[in-house]
């Protein structure tokens, strides 16, 4: 009886929070950018346009040097992909996949693909998230559906690219990160170094909330019994104060959460008003002499819609019939809304934290990858608690990097004891003055493009033998060096 109390309590306060984040942020939006009343403006739709058809047009190179491509799943999902042109015909090199996160699609990469650096040594593979971009919608998208079709894919690309004795690192963010947390924690063969940028560890960062959250009821308890004591009661608001401070941060995940129509009204109100937010951050922090609602201009704006969206219906009807390479039906529908009833669904079910029961073709393949992967990952979590590693530790080694001022995420819940998560050869670095969109933004890409290529080109740091260039960059804080 009790759980079933909480249950409804806890779905209450969803409920309320998130209703009433949606009036305040719909209310702001109209009084001080006139939500209510945007539309495109024709030289914004042309814009569109314009980056639509040069980037996700089939026929031509999505960036210079790369071509479009599809990967096929078991149960029929098909991702679609870029990669650096005549790879097959090259020598041996190292394999770098890029993961994105909400609301993108492969275009969140476009400045780190064309490092001429990266473009020339390694082989650089960056794919569409099911339901984003110009990849197939998934109909469920739990941890079983998204991480079997992320495995799945990383295992072909490491079949059809990587050579013996060559390197796959993983690089990742915002969601895509945390199931690259989640990928290098239950299926760490997948590659010798992940690199999570602008995410947290989900089971670490719900271990200390629940952590905190005790601490502070405790406090809070024995307050009730003393409550003249007010040291008592400021202590154990002050042990909730990080609790408070991310679900304040989260906002938009109670909105996203919220029942139909609610969620979709939040996602697509005044012209695609919060998409347009999240592509102005990622020019970086807002200064207060920012007076305008977006600093990014009607070309970089529509560049980063075009990220965003995908495919539009001129790319769709430009394919020929039968032809193999070619957007799916469900890129179609996806069309009405430019895609986001659909991108919200990973906020909506269980992919952060759900169990994943692998299938036996994935726990097959896993296992004839870990003989060569064994050789050169420690199984320990790289803390004095040795094998017993807390639930949703990282197995392989990992490169957390956050931005100084990313909203998205409390520092005290996310690297709190980071440390028992980790195995050797892991970091975690913060970015100084960067915010949350690193890929995106001048000083983070500088950050990720020097961390990518020694992921890939220093084969000691994945024993952690070799040394990080991070003691180098005056731009990063070094948490942990493992």
């Amino acid at each position: 009886m009790a759980g079933v109390l909480a249950d409804i309590g806890w779905y209450g306060f969803k409920l309320g929070f998130g209703l009433f984040s949606l009036a305040s942020i719909w209310s702001s939006a109209v009084i001080q950018n006139g939500a209510l009343w945007a539309r495109d403006s024709e030289k914004e739709r042309q814009e569109l346009a314009a980056a639509q058809q040069k980037h996700w047009s089939l026929d031509r190179e999505p960036l210079p040097g790369f071509r479009h491509a599809f990967f096929k799943t078991s149960n029929g999902t098909r991702l679609h992909y870029v990669v650096n042109e005549g790879v097959q015909a090259s020598a041996p090199k190292n394999v770098a996949i890029f993961i994105h996160g909400f609301p993108d699609s492969f275009l969140l990469w476009r400045h780190i693909l064309q490092s001429p650096e990266l473009l020339r040594s390694h082989i650089l593979i960056a794919v569409d998230l099911p339901g984003y971009g110009g990849s197939d919608s998934l109909p469920s998208y739990g941890p079983y559906e998204v991480l079997e079709a992320l495995s799945e894919f990383i295992i072909s690309m490491r079949t059809a690219f990587l050579q013996e004795d060559k390197r796959v690192v993983v690089v990742t963010h915002d969601w895509g990160a945390l199931i690259g947390a989640r990928l290098a924690s239950e299926a760490k063969e997948l590659a010798d170094h992940w690199i999570i940028t602008s995410a947290i560890i989900p089971h670490l960062t719900a271990s200390n909330a629940l952590a905190k959250g005790t601490l502070a009821k405790q406090m809070l308890h024995t307050w009730i019994r003393s409550p003249f004591n007010i040291r008592l009661l400021k202590n154990g608001l002050h042990a909730l104060g990080p609790v408070i401070s991310q679900f304040r941060r989260s906002f938009y995940i109670f909105c996203f959460d919220l029942p139909w129509p609610f969620s979709n009204f939040f996602a697509t109100f005044g012209n695609y008003w919060f998409l347009r937010v999240l592509h102005d951050l990622g020019k970086g922090r807002r200064n207060k002499s920012d007076g305008a609602h977006t600093r990014l201009n009607t070309a970089e704006a529509a560049e980063a819609m075009a990220m965003s969206t995908g495919p539009a219906v001129d790319q769709l009807e430009q394919q020929e019939d039968g032809s193999k390479d070619r957007y799916g039906e469900s890129v179609r529908k996806r069309l009405v809304d430019r895609g986001m009833a659909e991108k919200i669904r990973v906020y909506r079910e269980g992919l952060f934290i759900g169990s994943w029961e692998k299938s036996l073709e994935t726990t097959a393949a896993l296992f004839e990858m870990s003989s060569d992967t064994s050789r050169r990952h420690s199984s320990s979590s790289g803390s004095l608690l040795g094998n017993y590693a807390p639930n949703g530790a990282l197995k392989a080694p990992a490169t957390i990097i956050l931005g100084e001022h990313d909203p998205a995420f409390d520092r005290r819940l996310a690297l709190d004891n980071v440390k028992d998560y980790l195995v050797k050869g892991s970091q975690v670095v913060v970015v100084k003055g960067a915010g949350h969109w690193l890929p995106l933004e001048q000083i983070g890409r500088r950050v990720l493009e020097r961390t990518i290529q020694w992921a890939l080109n220093d084969s000691s740091q994945s024993s952690g033998g070799g040394s990080t260039p991070f003691a180098a960059m005056s731009d990063v804080r070094v948490i942990e060096d493992l």
